[in-house]
């Protein structure tokens, strides 16, 4: 999946809140609590148990520079959604702006240093 399949779904114009194109997608905002990344096991539960092992996506929201070669990288990362496969990847990424996204487009979960916001289909 490339970032720009997320414009099927969202506006990603903005990084600062979860724009959904959608209105009838259902909206969850609450403020970050874990002690690292973005969730603690029980916030991923309540989201995400009707979506585990689905194969996810995860983005930045914007592209970093190399100041050496100028070339431009988004980062992102791909994994089969389970508690133990998203805290690894909570824990171990530079990424700081997130979009999650299941491959089927059917939900979208984003964050940033401050709040979480998650949004699917209804």
């Amino acid at each position: 999946m490339e970032f720009i399949e997320l414009n099927q779904i969202l506006n990603t114009d903005t990084d600062i809140e979860l724009s959904v194109k959608n209105s009838d997608w259902s909206k969850v905002i609450r403020s970050i609590t874990a002690s690292t990344g973005w969730l603690n096991k029980s916030e991923f539960n309540s989201l995400f148990t009707p979506y585990l092992n689905q194969q996810v996506f995860a983005f930045e929201t914007f592209e970093r520079v190399s100041k050496k070669t100028g070339i431009k990288k988004r980062i992102n990362s791909n994994f089969s959604l389970t508690w133990d496969n998203f805290d690894t990847f909570q824990k171990s990424t530079d990424i700081l702006f997130l979009y999650l996204v299941s491959s089927k487009l059917n939900w979208v979960f984003y964050a940033n240093r401050d709040q979480w916001e998650f949004s699917a289909r209804p």
